[in-house]
């Protein structure tokens, strides 16, 4: 009995024994699963961040912070507004710098300002009401150190089209850039696109640069739609020029080349000439910055092939593009412009009426005796439109009639004085409801007094 008992206590110290080395065991089994665990949330959490970043939805708010930066929007301008409805994968509380600059080369302190990025991505902006086309630039506001950590000092951990170099090398800049053309009808909404850039040339970057364009026009400027080997961010530019080689003034323009070596240039113009060409070109002086100068020299000295120009000791690149106008001679203030076949002379109306008056002018007969021989040249049967147009100021009844009176003064004076019988021609009096310019000053209102003849017009009722 004794043996019995001495038997058990000994098997219950032993589970005791085995118990409490197991509940030892036990313990730190849970301290390190515990440890364990702590670090696999931490990693998940990680990989969940990153996976946040890394998706690249395109409705800017899956991808909030991905390094592939995407801005685009819209723009709405109206008379009294330009407002900015922006969409972004930016962080947070982010900055979006924005600024303008005038077609005459001015900035503009209008656009002037900064919108934090919202949480879902957006930005706003509202401006008040222009009266003078400006080119808008908005960038990413590289001055909070949040950002700065997340897209690097000189935002060189960004990728995307949207990353631009600036002539400081290794520093860059990330933008969207977009025009308000201030002489269009207002309202009207411009989309803020992301662009698609092609792949760059094979010897982008190389000594012996070649160029090459395409151009069209609407009734406002020439478009040259350019490919080149030239390195991202050249200034490309120059001035129409009239056959003789004389400037055509106020008709100028410059910008730079993308990151694919394309670029786009637009050039105001009043008045089409056979035998006009544009000097596309490019200066070292407009170029004095780190990748220029190490791609073709302080002056250009490294550049070579048929593009290569000397103007005494400067060397420049230039590349002409002739421009196919129509064979007509308008007088010199009389515009003449084209959008594919569509043809319109402007006439202001200080060259053939006296103020608030529909009488011809006599000087406004030898005006109308140049439109007569141009038009005696169309084949017959082609389609023209004389229409009338004013400003905005006084009352619109009176403006309409008015301008009707001044386009049936003027087919009056061409009928009676030329052999137009094979045309189809209408008259129309549009008095102040299609300007071409803005009506907030002086200079747009000047613009939109005039009588169009518009030839192969592609509307009947414009």
């Amino acid at each position: 009995m004794k043996k019995l008992i001495l038997f058990l206590l000994l098997v219950i110290w032993m589970t005791g024994c085995g118990g409490e080395e197991a509940e030892k065991d036990e313990g730190t089994e849970t301290a390190q699963s515990k440890e364990m665990k702590k670090d696999m949330d931490e990693k998940a959490e990680e990989a969940s961040d990153t996976d946040n970043l890394e998706d690249k939805g395109t409705d800017g708010k899956n991808n909030l912070g991905d390094m592939k930066v995407e801005l685009s929007g819209k723009a709405s301008i109206k008379e009294e507004s330009v407002i900015i409805e922006g969409e972004s994968n930016l962080l947070p509380g982010t900055f979006i710098y924005s600024s303008g600059v005038t077609d005459s080369g001015f900035a503009s302190s209008n656009f002037i300002n900064k919108a934090e990025v919202q949480e879902d991505g957006s930005f706003t902006f509202e401006f008040d009401g222009i009266s003078k086309s400006t080119t808008v630039k908005l960038k990413l506001y590289n001055t909070k150190d949040e950002t700065k950590k997340h897209y690097g000092e000189n935002l060189e951990k960004v990728t995307g089209p949207q990353k631009y170099k600036t002539e400081n090398h290794g520093e860059f800049e990330v933008k969207t850039e977009f025009y308000i053309n201030a002489d269009m009808p207002m309202p009207y909404t411009i989309p803020i696109e992301i662009p698609k850039w092609e792949k760059e040339p094979e010897d982008y970057g190389d000594a012996n640069v070649w160029m090459e364009a395409k151009v069209d026009s609407d009734h406002r400027y020439l478009y040259f739609h350019g490919k080149s080997n030239l390195v991202e961010g050249t200034q490309v530019g120059g001035n129409l020029r009239k056959a003789s080689g004389i400037i055509d003034a106020f008709s100028f323009g410059h910008t730079r080349v993308n990151p694919d070596g394309t670029f786009e240039l637009r050039v105001p113009y009043h008045q089409l000439k056979q035998g006009m060409y544009m000097p596309i070109q490019v200066k070292p002086k407009n170029n004095s910055w780190d990748d220029f100068v190490s791609a073709y020299g302080e002056q250009g000295e490294k550049w070579k092939g048929n593009l290569v120009k000397n103007d005494k000791d400067d060397k420049y690149l230039e590349y002409i593009v002739e421009i196919d106008a129509p064979n007509f001679d308008p007088a010199e203030d009389v515009g003449l412009t084209v959008n594919e076949e569509e043809v319109k002379m402007q006439m202001p109306d200080h060259l053939l009426f006296d103020f608030d008056k529909s009488e011809l002018k006599p000087e406004a007969k030898k005006i109308l005796d140049k439109v007569i021989q141009d038009l005696q040249e169309l084949e017959e049967g082609t389609d023209i439109q004389i229409n009338g147009h004013t400003d905005n100021v006084g009352d619109s009844d009176y403006n309409q009639e008015l301008s009707k009176e001044r386009a049936d003064a003027v087919w009056n004076y061409l009928k009676k004085n030329g052999d137009l019988n094979g045309l189809q021609v209408e008259k129309q009096g549009y008095g102040d409801t299609k300007p071409i310019a803005s009506n907030k000053d002086e200079d747009g209102q000047e613009k939109n007094r005039r009588v169009e003849i518009v030839i192969n017009p592609k509307e009947t009722d414009s």
